[in-house]
């Protein structure tokens, strides 16, 4: 089985187009200059258990929706 991410897993998606490299941490590391966004924020929760390839939507709360794919996982 592929890995998927989880707490601390550093991988790379594509949000509209645009290709982010960030690390998955716990609300207290969070370091958005650094790529290091929590799990429970839109994002976070939107990749949490995904695979390379799997697509994905962030639901931001002033309620647009943004599509994703998750391109790889280091």
């Amino acid at each position: 089985m592929a890995e998927d991410i989880t707490i601390n897993s550093k991988f790379s998606i594509r949000l509209n187009g645009e290709v982010k490299e960030l690390c998955l941490v716990l609300p207290g590391e969070v370091n958005v200059a650094a790529g290091k966004i929590s799990y429970l924020s839109p994002i976070g929760e939107a990749v949490l258990g995904k695979v390379p390839g799997q697509s994905f939507k962030v639901y931001l709360p002033n309620g647009k929706v943004i599509d994703g794919e998750v391109l790889e996982i280091s």
